[in-house]
Parts: C-alpha cells; structure tokens; sequence
C-alpha cells in the first residue's frame, strides 16, 4: 500500500514538473514570438523612417541643383550669351576677346557641372568612401574663393557601412550648404576623427551663430536644416551635438560607433 501511493506521489510530482516545463516553454515560446514581432515593427519603422529621410534627402537634392544651376551655372551661361549676343565682327580684336571670355565662361560653367554631378552622386562615397567624398566637398568649397577651409584626418579611417557614410556625407553637405546661406562665415573646419572605436565629424564656421532655441520653429532657417541633420543622426544611432551663439559661430559634431 506504501508503494503505490509513493508510486503515486512520485508520479504526481513528475506531471507537476513536466506541466511546470510546458507552461515554461510555452511562455517563451510566446515571448520570443512578441520579440520577433516587435522586432519586425521595429525594422518596418526604421525602413519607412529611412525611406522617408531619402525622399527629404532627394526633394533637397532637386531644391539644391536648381539653386547651383541658377546662382553659378547660368550665371556664366547668361554672361557667355551676353558676349556672344554684341559681337562686333568689324572690330577684331573685341570680337576675339569676347570669344575668348566666353569660351573661359562655358569652361568654368561645364566644371560646376561635373563638381555639381559628383558631389550629388552616392558613387564617390561606394568608390573612395567618406574621405574621398568630403575632400570633393572641401575642394569645391576652395574654387568659390569665398571660405578658407581647414580639413583634417585624426586617427585611422575605417570604412563604415555605405548607407551610414551616405547619411554622415548629406549631414555634412546640409551643414555647409547652412554655412554658405546663412553664416557669413569667412572660415570652415572640418574634421574626422578616428579614435576610441568612434568616427567623430566636426563642422566648425566662424560665421555669425545663431540662437538654437529661438530659431527651432522657423522655416527656411538653418533650423530646418539643423532638424533635417537630427533625424538623419538618429537614423544611424548617431549623437549630434550643435554648438552656437550669435556672434560666435557654429560648430556641429556627429559621433557614430564603428
């Protein structure tokens, strides 16, 4: 009689653990399904996010090529045109010099185009990365004649993903394209920094500055752009930091971990 009910009791225990170890199993076999879930809402979310940010990225691009094409390009287009339309072919040598500056004009004309068409193009960051296309970026900076421009490498540059080095380039584009609009600036540092498993990007203007806080509503200020900078950062877990006051000018940093 002792037997069978210890028989009993041990038989019981055993139901007892295994039922403990179903509803175990089943209670993770359930948590990793709402992970799962959450983790495709998660990646949906960061798609849509960054689809999104390459929509803004592009309207940008266009609002910026009509800007380059009607401030620089058709500028020397109109000039070149203007010489062309009071040719004097009674006299020579005016005629000659004309010619001579018009063809100067559709020269520098045809090199912002080609500069334009590689700063605009994700192929420079797929085929000499970052670097590569923040040297473009300085170079083109340096023809305007308008900005003396410090550029520095600390450390040894390691290659990020495309997708981030894209968004860190058009963080930096944005942020020039601020300085050149708005600053006043006569001087731009830009520096990347390689140290400590981080890559760091420093924008520094010795422009004007502004005031962050009062200018974070208005359009058509650099607080749009310093928005547009922001999500791009958060999109590639990055830190944006922006330093300014008036009078004392910008200096914006972008951190992302190797």
């Amino acid at each position: 009689m002792l037997i069978i009910l210890f028989l009993v009791v041990v038989i019981f225990l055993v139901l007892v653990l295994l039922g403990f170890i179903i509803t175990i199993l089943f209670l993770h076999q359930r948590k990793r399904r709402r992970f799962a879930k959450e983790l495709e809402k998660i990646k949906a979310n960061y798609e849509k996010e960054l689809f999104k940010a390459q929509l803004e990225m592009q309207e940008e691009t266009f609002q910026y090529i009509s800007r380059e094409i009607h401030d620089n390009v058709g500028q020397f287009l109109s000039l070149a045109k203007l010489n062309l339309n009071t040719l004097d072919f009674e006299d020579i040598d005016l005629t000659l010099e004309l010619i001579n500056h018009s063809s100067d004009l559709l020269t520098r004309a045809l090199e912002d185009l080609r500069d334009l068409s590689k700063s605009l193009s994700s192929d420079i960051i797929k085929n000499g990365g970052l670097q590569k296309a923040i040297e473009l970026q300085v170079s083109q900076l340096q023809k305007t004649g308008k900005f003396r421009v410090i550029y520095d490498i600390k450390g040894n540059y390691q290659f990020l993903n495309e997708q981030n080095e894209i968004i860190l380039f058009r963080i930096l584009q944005e942020a020039v394209n601020n300085i050149i609009r708005h600053s006043c600036a006569r001087e731009i540092i830009i520096l990347l920094s390689c140290i400590e498993n981080n890559v760091k990007m420093y924008i520094q203007d010795n422009g004007k500055g502004f005031d962050i806080d009062f200018l974070s509503n208005r359009k058509n200020h650099p607080a749009g752009g310093i928005n547009n900078m922001q999500k791009r950062a958060r999109l590639i877990n990055a830190d944006l930091d922006i330093k300014s006051d008036p009078g004392k000018g910008t200096r914006i940093t972008v951190t992302t971990p190797l």
